[in-house]
């Protein structure tokens, strides 16, 4: 009779994970786990409280379940257990936990490896990219999630597609407020851009997923993205009545993530007030159980900014305190958990898969010195070690390939009147506009403190010049004000074209097209 009932309960709980019914569903599976007679039910009913647990947002309960819950999943279920590590993965790394994070995530990709399908690869990637980014590397995060989402559009389920779109928009929603720092810059609204397409797609998915879950994270995700893009009217209609729909089902994390989208609303739409009433409401509701990291540090600077606005300097200054104590808090978790990942696997020399992954790390590490740390653009070094490569292979085929030079005029300029932080946010955005004007197989990198090359493969003098053209319009018309009053900036250019394919006399001809660029006047592009 237990099993029967049982088997009853663990319907009821899946029927409540398809309508969103958090806290029923979770009491649904607890009895179908406590009652249950043979280990498959048992299994299922937990993997169900996990899950339960976790969309909660009670992380530090996912992690304790885990404990006894994963080895019942080795001996029962490969595809269970591999879900399971994903929220234990995620878990970890939204609370700080990245020692248990990056455990689970390897378990996540060694078991999607075994499958060799789409969808779990995808979903490993997804994990792992998570990690890096909460560990502070939103860099390495992108790669490995826009990788996840090529796999995942190759034959993944559509539900593991959304997850891959997800994560990505995600990350690119970070890396906004990341660099957004205490102004908004076009390096930042570069980031949202392209997050917006990711996250239209996934409100399309929501009949295909069919999980209110889902539905509230994407709804979430495009409100977010379209109020610091300036969509007054579309993104308050949609936070609202998405915060309304994840109040219903008890989503909590969820509504509290709207309601710090809502208050940003309300502070670019000259409102404080509303701003600052609806997160002192939050927090109050909150009461001793934590916010998730962002989220609070969402609320925090946001609660400056409203009391900022109202002239409460003293209830300003408290906010920013606290805003500043748990960035310095994060930063040093990222630190100790990039520390103590690094010697971990420096002491797993023995394990021939430990010693596969110190490998990529090593690799990694090598990768990093080529790039450019303001930028994320290649440096001299990438120049170095990709550039005589590709001339070979472009000489032994006769391919053309042309080499430009690209200087944004008057810079130093640029740093005494506007500042160095200035110079350096216009440095970010220029790399930005010269990615999203070159190929993948382009070779970019930044060479100096304003001096970029670009290598074209393929592309002949004339080509080559219709590609700097269109950076060079790119930059003159770039909204320059956004980021100080009164700025512009051009950008000259000098190119020459192989053959003959010899690094040096290519770099000496770009270099004189530049210099005459300069002598005629700037904001040019002239061919060596």
């Amino acid at each position: 009779m237990n099993q029967e009932t049982a088997q009853q309960a663990l319907a009821e709980a899946q029927a409540c994970l398809a309508r969103g019914e958090l806290d029923a569903g979770l009491l649904a599976a607890t009895r179908a786990a406590t009652q249950a007679t043979d280990p498959a039910t048992r299994v299922r009913a937990g993997w169900l409280q996990a899950l339960f647990t976790f969309r909660r947002g009670d992380y530090p309960g996912v992690l304790a379940m885990a404990e006894d819950l994963s080895p019942m999943l080795r001996a029962h279920s490969s595809d269970d257990l591999r879900e399971l590590q994903r929220i234990v993965a995620f878990s970890g790394a939204e609370i700080g936990r990245f020692d248990l994070a990056l455990a689970a995530a390897y378990e996540v990709h060694a078991l999607a490896e075994a499958t060799g399908q789409p969808g779990p690869l995808s979903q490993a990637l997804n994990t792992l990219g998570i990690c890096f980014e909460r560990m502070g590397d939103p860099w390495q995060a992108e790669r490995l999630l826009r990788e996840a989402l090529a796999i995942a559009r190759e034959g993944a389920v559509p539900r593991e597609l959304f997850g891959a779109l997800n994560n990505l928009c995600a990350v690119l929603i970070g890396t906004y407020y990341l660099q957004r720092g205490g102004e908004v810059t076009a390096a930042s609204l570069a980031a949202l851009e392209r997050a917006l397409p990711l996250a239209e797609e996934m409100v399309g998915l929501n009949g295909a997923t069919g999980d209110p879950y889902w539905r509230i994270i994407s709804e979430g995700n495009l409100g977010e993205i379209l109020v610091h893009l300036g969509e007054r009217d579309r993104s308050r209609a949609l936070l609202d009545s998405t915060l309304a729909e994840a109040l219903r089902l008890g989503f909590g994390p969820q509504a509290e993530r709207v309601n710090c989208s809502i208050a940003e609303w309300a502070l670019r739409h000259a409102v404080p007030e509303q701003a600052r009433d609806l997160l002192l409401a939050m927090l109050a509701k909150a009461g001793d159980r934590p916010l998730t990291p962002m989220t609070e540090l969402r609320a925090q600077h946001a609660l400056y900014q409203a009391h900022k606005a109202l002239g409460d300097t003293a209830a300003a200054l408290r906010h920013l305190e606290q805003h500043s104590d748990l960035l310095r808090e994060r930063i040093v978790q990222q630190l100790r958990a990039q520390s103590e990942q690094f010697i971990t696997r420096v002491e797993a020399e023995q394990s021939r898969r430990e010693v596969e992954r110190q490998r990529a790390r090593a690799q990694s590490l090598e990768a990093d010195t080529r790039r450019d740390p303001l930028t994320g653009l290649g440096n001299r070094r990438a120049l170095d070690h990709h550039l005589p490569a590709l001339l070979r292979d472009a000489a032994a085929a006769g391919r053309p390939v042309t080499l430009a030079i690209l200087d944004l005029d008057h810079f130093k300029l640029i740093n005494d009147r506007h500042g160095h932080l200035v110079g350096d946010r216009v440095l970010v955005a220029f790399a930005q506009l010269l990615r999203e004007c070159v190929r993948q197989a382009d070779l970019v990198a930044r060479i100096g403190g304003e001096e970029f090359l670009a290598v074209l493969p393929n592309a002949d003098e004339s080509r080559a010049r219709e590609v700097c053209e269109r950076i060079r319009q790119r930059v003159a018309g770039h909204d320059w004000a956004a980021l100080a009053p009164g700025l512009a900036v051009t950008l000259s250019a000098g190119l020459a074209s192989a053959p003959p394919y010899d690094e040096t006399a290519l770099s000496t001809r770009a270099d004189q097209a530049l210099y005459r660029a300069k002598a005629l006047g700037r904001n040019r592009v002239e061919a060596g």
